[in-house]
């Protein structure tokens, strides 16, 4: 399985971004499931809808890249436990400055045994149980 995160997906979709070419090559890997299936958090989407609303300006592209998401991929909910070790992760940080939503990125990961991450974010080299495909 491979979680999707919002530099990943903003670059895909948004042509001006500066990883745009970069996603689209590995979205032919991702299509393969060479990493396996596919899926993102409810977090991501939030942040992942916002921002293309922000960068694109344009209300029907970031309904449209919602509608795409809930269509294709595997929506991990972040549920009490994950939201507490998220918490966890957030207080314990040394040498980081994750944000929340990162925090709830690991701690998903970790839930559910995912080890692969779609990113363009090079703060989740840091962790080093995670294996990030696009750096």
């Amino acid at each position: 399985m491979i979680l999707l995160d919002t530099s990943f997906l903003i670059a895909y979709f948004n042509q001006r971004d500066e990883n745009h070419q970069k996603a689209i090559n590995l979205v032919k890997n991702i299509v393969d499931q060479k990493f396996g299936s596919l899926c993102t958090t409810d977090y991501i989407f939030n942040e992942t809808v916002t921002v293309s609303l922000i960068r694109m300006k344009s209300l029907e592209r970031a309904k449209s890249i919602g509608i795409i998401l809930l269509k294709a991929l595997e929506m991990i909910q972040i549920g009490e436990d994950v939201f507490l070790e998220a918490w966890k992760i957030f207080q314990s940080q040394r040498g980081t400055r994750f944000g929340f939503t990162y925090c709830t990125t690991i701690a998903a990961m970790r839930y559910g045994g995912i080890n692969n991450i779609a990113t363009f974010d090079k703060d989740f080299t840091k962790i080093h149980e995670i294996n990030c495909i696009g750096l």
